[in-house]
């Protein structure tokens, strides 16, 4: 956090300190790689693990997303349907983060 913006940007290059740095050591694949999101494997965690909290959590009557949210959209999600592109495990992710951030910062 403490190094200066000029270092951490080169033109349009991120992280450009940080790529000289290891320049040696990692092959170009890698270092001249597009910028890739970090996903998080939620898909199977909700569905094998998670299913019956997040349930209690997003359709509990005292939920803080409920004002925001349509109720059958999330049945949906949590019973993995209604989603042309599969992504419950990111949409339950997010809406369980938003609810316990709600509940904590009312």
């Amino acid at each position: 956090m403490t190094v200066p913006p000029e270092y951490k940007l080169s033109g349009v290059v991120e992280k450009a300190v940080l790529k000289q740095a290891v320049a040696n050591i990692l092959p170009a694949e890698i270092l001249e790689r597009p910028k890739s999101g970090m996903m998080v494997p939620v898909h199977l965690g909700f569905k094998k693990f998670w299913q019956r909290q997040a349930r209690d959590l997003l359709l509990s009557k005292k939920a803080a997303i409920a004002p925001y949210f349509e109720r059958d959209s999330i049945v949906q999600w949590l019973d993995y349907q209604g989603d042309t592109w599969g992504r419950y495990g990111a949409k339950l992710w997010l809406l369980a983060s938003l609810e316990i951030w709600l509940q904590n910062n009312k």
